[in-house]
């Protein structure tokens, strides 16, 4: 975000931020990288004791302002889909919405150190088994009633004989 990268250290950056879930092509990254250039999101800049095909680049001005207003829409997008998540499924929400910001996504984790890293990883982990404790007690008693529902309909079925 803030300092300047080559195309294959963005590329790296890109794989260690999403653990390996993207990895793009040298391809990939250098159209992105035009993209931007000629959006006037990143610029080149002079790179001393670097070979002649080796490019830097920064973030310009309107690529932090693009970069703040996609990570505020990213936080919405968020909210949202806890919003209808919780309401959908019935699960009461145990964070306010405070906490669950603070809740880092795998792109801010990338540079933390691994002890920190390890530290978020394992309390998301505590935080979805708690989810899925919740989820399995409402399955078991959509269970219940289905099989209440089909024992009904069986004896009706057969009372009718």
């Amino acid at each position: 975000e803030n300092e300047s990268m080559h195309g294959r250290q963005i590329k790296k950056a890109i794989e260690e931020r999403t653990f390996g879930g993207w990895e793009p092509t040298d391809s990939t990254i250098y159209t992105i990288l035009k993209d931007l250039r000629e959006k006037n999101l990143i610029r080149s800049i002079p790179t001393p004791d670097a070979d002649e095909k080796t490019i830097t680049y920064e973030i310009t001005k309107d690529g932090k302002n693009t970069l703040e207003i996609m990570m505020k829409k990213e936080q919405e997008i968020r909210e949202s889909m806890r919003s209808i998540i919780t309401s959908t499924f019935g699960i009461k929400d145990e964070l306010s919405s405070s906490e669950l910001k603070e809740l880092p996504s795998f792109t801010k984790m990338a540079n933390k150190p691994e002890m920190e890293t390890l530290q978020v990883l394992e309390f998301q982990r505590t935080f979805l088994k708690k989810r899925v404790e919740v989820l399995n007690h409402k399955l078991q008693k959509i269970e219940d009633k289905i099989s209440k529902l089909d024992d009904k309909n069986r004896n009706e079925d057969v009372s009718k004989i």
